[in-house]
């Protein structure tokens, strides 16, 4: 596979990974605690408000999944690993790494900014729910690149 094919691979794997992670962090955050709802606190994050905060989340978010994507798997693909089971494994690492750096930005910087009094604490649950959201991009995201490495 070669570069130009792996950007364009990880970018759909990473926009998939990124509803994928949405959809977990969604459902726990429906059954258990609205504040850690990650799409409104982005979406209100930059827009000061929660009306369309989801919407706008939403696309921050999948945005973020394709970039973030396309530079999982450009990694992926200079060390030659866009095969299976590598990829589900990196794509798991880079999602806990990835998860580690953004639940401490949130905890630490992000929260203590937000223009939303409700949003301003950020606690070790949202942390850690951050963290796991992650893994599951980075796993999504590697399962996708692995089962094309077959068809490719």
């Amino acid at each position: 596979m070669n570069l130009p094919t792996a950007l364009i691979l990880g970018a759909i794997s990473g926009l998939i990974g990124a509803f994928a992670m949405n959809f977990f962090m969604r459902s726990v955050s429906a059954n258990f605690s609205k504040r850690v709802d990650m799409l409104i606190a982005l979406g209100s994050y930059f827009t000061g408000k929660i009306e369309n905060a989801a919407t706008i989340g939403t696309l921050l978010h999948g945005a973020s999944g394709l970039i973030f994507g396309m530079i999982y798997f450009a990694i992926m693909q200079v060390m030659g690993a866009i095969v299976f089971p590598y990829a589900i494994f990196l794509g798991m690492g880079f999602g806990f790494f990835h998860g580690l750096i953004m639940s401490y930005l949130l905890m630490f910087y992000a929260s203590e900014k937000h223009p939303i009094e409700e949003y301003r604490k950020a606690t070790l649950e949202a942390g850690l729910l951050h963290l796991v959201g992650h893994v599951i991009f980075g796993a999504v995201a590697g399962l996708i690149g692995a089962l094309a490495s077959f068809a490719l």
